[in-house]
């Protein structure tokens, strides 16, 4: 399948391939025949993740499948990404790791924390052809630093190892390389577990939710950051800026989860111990490049109420962000998802003059992500079809929404 074809061919391949009626597609997704051909027909969107996955078991396949292929490993200036590399570099056997380690020394404990700091300093930049070129040689290098150094030294590697680990993982869960998300994010995991650094483990443990939510696992997802919480010493939260941030992410996470099983109740005390935790901190702040603070919180406020489809909150709350002022200080990959979060909002209202504005910004932020982002495509086309405006038609085109006229 290409991203050329519309979200309701790709539905309609899928229905015809598992043999399936738009009514007894309807009936399995808990919507009508009417909705079916009318998403069919690329008539109304499908702007839930939750309706995305319902419709992928369905049909038994990848959300991915559904939503057509990211296209966020392509080659970009001098940087070339590589997938099959990165999953040699999960590997634990050298057998299966090729010659990634034939003649590599082991590194210094200062280049290490360098270059993971690096890697999701590109993860927050969108840098994703960069990132992808450099994380075969970061994973290549931890694993070399926690098994050849003295055991003081293991035990400092053995943090950069989860947190490159981490990183690892979230990236290939934005690739829709889930399979490999769920190797990395359990070796790290594993890594963590071994620390006593709380703020580690936290981490990893909203790593680990991060992927089963990418996997649809949603009520996993919500049971698992309820019970890291639990986990943690009480009051330990409140510790300090890295505690609270660690903290506040983690039930962010959690408040998806949750809005994707339609569970409003949970999804609003998530958002709420997210938000207390932020009016603690008090400020923006990137602690373990968690990017936390009152605007990320604001941001998912946005991304749940798109969830639950309710348009007037969505509207109301991405009208009020005002994005400029909201962004301040957040990397582009949290500015890119918040003016992406406005756009639909917007779409869904039918202001599409101001869908077009904000989708515009979230491409010119991060055009990397926003043109793998399946939610931009669908939305640029349906946009290109509302208008003949050619910035809107040049915007798809940049997207590969649509080819060009």
């Amino acid at each position: 399948m290409t991203n050329h074809l519309t979200f309701g061919q790709r539905l309609k391949f899928y229905r015809d391939r598992r043999q399936l009626t738009q009514r007894e597609l309807g009936d399995l997704v808990g919507r009508t025949e009417d909705w079916v051909y009318r998403v069919e027909s690329d008539r109304i969107p499908v702007g839930r993740v939750k309706m995305l996955t319902d419709l992928a078991d369905a049909l038994r396949i990848h959300v991915e499948d559904l939503q057509g292929s990211p296209t966020l490993l392509d080659d970009h200036g001098d940087y070339k990404g590589s997938v099959p590399a990165i999953r040699d570099a999960l590997m634990q056997s050298r057998r299966l790791s090729g010659d990634l380690y034939d003649r590599r020394e082991v590194p210094r404990l200062e280049r290490v924390e360098v270059e993971v700091d690096q890697a999701w300093r590109l993860y927050q930049a969108s840098q994703y052809a960069r990132l992808g070129e450099v994380l075969p040689g970061l994973l290549a290098d931890v694993r070399l630093a926690v098994h050849n150094g003295a055991s003081d030294f293991q035990r400092k590697a053995l943090r950069e190892f989860a947190l490159a680990f981490h990183v690892a993982a979230v990236y290939l869960r934005k690739l829709g390389e889930t399979n490999l998300a769920w190797i990395a994010v359990d070796q790290g995991d594993v890594a963590a577990s071994d620390l006593d650094d709380p703020a580690v483990i936290l981490a990893l443990r909203r790593g680990v939710a991060h992927v089963q939510l990418g996997a649809g696992l949603r009520e996993k997802a919500v049971n698992g950051t309820l019970a890291a919480a639990q986990e943690m010493a009480p009051g330990w939260w409140r510790s300090s800026p890295t505690a609270l941030s660690v903290y506040g992410t983690l039930f962010l996470n959690g408040a998806m989860a949750a809005a994707r099983m339609a569970d409003v109740q949970t999804t609003c005390e998530m958002l709420s111990k997210a938000e207390e935790a932020a009016d603690l901190l008090g400020c923006e702040g990137n602690e373990m490049w968690t990017s936390f603070g009152p605007a990320n919180v604001q941001i998912h406020r946005l991304a749940t109420a798109l969830e639950f489809e309710n348009v007037d909150d969505a509207v109301a709350i991405a009208s009020q962000a005002k994005a400029d002022r909201l962004a301040v200080g957040l990397p582009a990959e949290r500015q890119a998802r918040l003016r992406l979060d406005m756009a639909r909002a917007f779409g869904m209202a039918n202001r599409a003059d101001d869908a077009v504005d904000s989708l515009k910004r979230a491409f010119k932020t991060a055009p990397e992500q926003i043109r793998a982002h399946e939610l931009a495509r669908d939305l640029v086309r349906r946009l290109n079809k509302q208008t003949r405006r050619q910035d809107v038609h040049d915007l798809a085109v940049s997207l590969g929404a649509v080819k060009a006229r």
